[in-house]
């Protein structure tokens, strides 16, 4: 049995204030890192950012030391990401390109390190990405679960002639809408039985993704598992971190990656998922303790364990994120974000009429963030928002300036 975890780091996260950093980097970057240092044979994949790599680099070189030594000592992957955590399915071809060209660059400058494995921000898919990943030398990437059951057959909520497929996310949502504390205790037992349902029907065998022109390896993130390993770890009633590790030993004789936790790192000291319950770093140890004692467990790094471990299955995966109906409305339907694209739009206008090597990094690093997908979807705090805003005019601004310019010379 071979298993792993995920930690994401993201310091433009939508509900962490720009003066709260410091507090991040103090109660959550520092401890964790340290605890899984210390761990032994605990082996995990992180996804820093790029723009939070950024910060790190020019503020906080301590935390960059951590991670050095974690891959330094075969403890730590780190995975590529795009630059400013956008949403890919949604930005233009070159935008895609800018996004990942623009965060292996701060890789190279603040870590030296080239990472072979890719998260995509929100798990949000496209079947452009196996070929522009393997373009910029990704070898796989981490994939949503349940939109992977979802496309094959391709199943729809909205065709009335698919079975529906009932997803972790529809029990959660379900028992958030519930009213009433008795009913909502009832719901609540229904939703932590059917999610262990789910559970216990997980493949975690990797999937060779066929993508538009070319594939990918996938590696399958199952939500359902977050899930319930965050009620263990939260001390919700009905659950225990001893039933979750139970859970996770049935799958001892799997030839498959077992990712049973996938969280943001902030999730430890600093934010919580649930009022008045707090996780530490200690609760993490618990956890990767215990996941280490399990008999005939190895924890692994994804880019090891695919050495000896190749695909077997070859997929289909359509558009979607993991959100809770694994669409991309979130990030689509709101007022606030379709102004931003205008606003874009207006930019890539302008874009059209400068020479590509007169473009530069700076204009480009505004449009970027302005791609923010923190700032638009998962109700951001309003300074996030407009962040994105305000960034998509500097971009603007120098677009016309640019153009502008270019027009006078000819």
């Amino acid at each position: 049995m071979h298993s792993t975890i995920v930690l994401h780091a993201n310091l433009q996260h939508a509900e962490i204030p720009v003066d709260h950093i410091q507090q991040v980097i103090q109660k959550s970057y520092i401890p964790v890192l340290s605890s899984l240092l210390e761990l032994p044979k605990a082996e995990v994949v992180l996804n820093f950012t790029g723009v939070t790599l950024d910060i790190l680099y020019n503020e906080f070189p301590e935390v960059l030391d951590l991670l050095r030594e974690g891959i330094k000592n075969n403890k730590f992957e780190l995975t590529g990401c795009g630059y400013s955590h956008p949403i890919f399915p949604l930005l233009p071809v070159e935008d895609m390109k800018k996004q990942i060209e623009f965060n292996q660059k701060i890789f190279e400058k603040a870590l030296n390190y080239t990472p072979k494995g890719f998260w995509l921000p929100e798990l949000a898919y496209d079947p452009l990405l196996p070929m522009f990943l393997k373009e910029y030398g990704y070898s796989y990437t981490f994939i949503d679960d349940e939109l992977y059951n979802l496309s094959s057959p391709l199943l729809s909520d909205s065709n009335p002639h698919n079975n529906t497929y009932y997803s972790s996310s529809h029990y959660i949502v379900d028992f958030l809408k519930t009213k009433g504390l008795l009913r909502k205790l009832t719901r609540y037992r229904s939703t932590m039985k059917n999610i262990k349902k789910i559970c216990k029907k997980t493949n975690f065998y990797p999937v060779e993704l066929k993508g538009a022109k070319g594939t990918i390896t996938g590696l399958k993130v199952p939500q359902s598992w977050s899930i319930i390993t965050s009620a263990a770890l939260l001390g919700f009633p009905f659950i225990s971190l001893k039933k979750v590790i139970k859970l996770i030993s049935n799958y001892k004789n799997q030839k498959g990656l077992i990712i049973p936790y996938v969280t943001d790192i902030e999730s430890f000291g600093y934010r919580s998922f649930a009022e008045g319950k707090l996780m530490t770093e200690e609760d993490l140890r618990k956890l990767l303790s215990q996941l280490i004692s399990i008999k005939g467990n190895q924890m692994i790094l994804p880019i090891n364990y695919l050495k000896d471990n190749k695909p077997s299955e070859l997929g289909y995966m359509k558009t979607g994120s993991w959100a809770p109906d694994r669409r991309l409305d979130i990030w689509l339907r709101d007022e606030d974000n379709q102004k931003l694209e205008r606003l874009l739009d207006d930019v890539r206008r302008y874009l059209v009429c400068i020479n590509p090597e007169d473009i530069g990094d700076e204009l480009w690093k505004h449009i970027l963030l302005a791609e923010n997908s923190d700032g638009r979807g998962w109700n951001p705090l309003p300074e996030r928002r407009l962040d994105c805003f305000a960034n998509a005019l500097d971009a603007l601004r120098i677009a016309k300036e640019k153009s502008l310019k270019k027009r006078k010379k000819s």
